[in-house]
């Protein structure tokens, strides 16, 4: 069985006062596997990291939001540079709006026991990350200075920022409002299209084709949208994915290659030492022994 740490919320919420936390995080090398005894959501603000969350790995990028609940178990595989909002919090906290709270769409998903637990990776548009990064600094000013109200406060700004979180879930779901940004659904859909495609040889050209933009334009937007060029994107979800197979036992690495796009295992295990710091044989192996396979 692999070694998982409990991260218990003693260790940050203080005796008597409201059990909600925030801070700010920031990841260079790989955290051990973790749980939780509260609720967590994580907003990206910098840099990039591939993920794992109950056996699925996923890339992250700026302007990335997800929730965790009390016994998932996840943790940031080779970060580079990445900062990040964690926000932490017992239900109690909520009070008389947890009902309430529990029916909004993406956050029910998260809190209703009874919903298998399901990775969900919100993309926020440009106006909702300004909105996150306000209500989440805000929370963390409040937990640091704890001025008079500052219970008050903190609650309220929680309150807000899961209402955001859930209305941008129904927005990348359900892609009824084009919102205040058009070229967000543009982004979606390039995401979409390189999510299908990225064991096939892709060119920014037939997504910006695709999607109905410029290549040009479609390169600027992305860049904006992700902080990642759409060469760099496709190359990172595709090591994301080399990650997640290399956790399977027996796999070699050739296929593994092959797998995800790559044709010269050569280039691949390059690229993949380039952007995780370790070789596919290394990362496989030391996966091998936390699994104890």
């Amino acid at each position: 069985m692999p070694q998982v740490d409990l991260l218990d919320g003693k260790n940050y919420f203080n005796n008597g006062c409201i059990p909600i936390h925030v801070f700010i995080a920031q990841h260079n090398t790989s955290l051990t596997m973790h749980t939780h005894s509260f609720y967590e959501f994580v907003y990206i603000d910098r840099g990039f990291s591939t993920h794992f969350f109950n056996n699925t790995t996923t890339l992250l990028t700026p302007g990335d939001v997800f929730g965790i609940r009390p016994g998932d178990i996840h943790n940031y595989v080779y970060p580079k540079n990445t900062i990040l909002y964690n926000c932490l919090f017992n239900l109690e906290a909520l009070g008389n709006d947890i009902n309430e709270i529990k029916k909004l769409p993406g956050v029910q998903q998260i809190m209703d026991p009874d919903i298998r637990p399901v990775w969900q990776r919100i993309r926020l548009e440009p106006a909702a990350r300004k909105d996150a990064v306000t209500y989440l600094e805000r929370m963390r000013l409040e937990c640091e200075r704890r001025q008079v109200g500052w219970e008050i406060k903190l609650k309220g700004l929680l309150m807000e920022f899961l209402v955001l979180f859930s209305r941008s879930y129904k927005e990348q779901f359900t892609r009824q409002a084009a919102g205040e940004y058009k070229y967000t659904q543009y982004m979606y859909k390039a995401l979409e299209y390189i999510e299908e495609y990225y064991t096939e040889s892709i060119m920014v050209e037939q997504i910006a084709a695709f999607i109905g933009l410029s290549t040009d334009y479609f390169s600027r937007m992305f860049k904006q949208f992700t902080g990642l060029t759409p060469v760099e994107y496709i190359r990172y979800v595709r090591l994301a994915k080399a990650a997640e197979l290399l956790r399977q036992p027996g796999i070699s690495i050739a296929d593994v290659a092959m797998e995800v796009g790559f044709e010269d295992q050569g280039y691949f295990s390059r690229q993949f030492k380039q952007a995780m710091g370790v070789s596919p044989s290394r990362f496989q192996r030391e996966n091998n022994e936390i699994l104890g396979e």
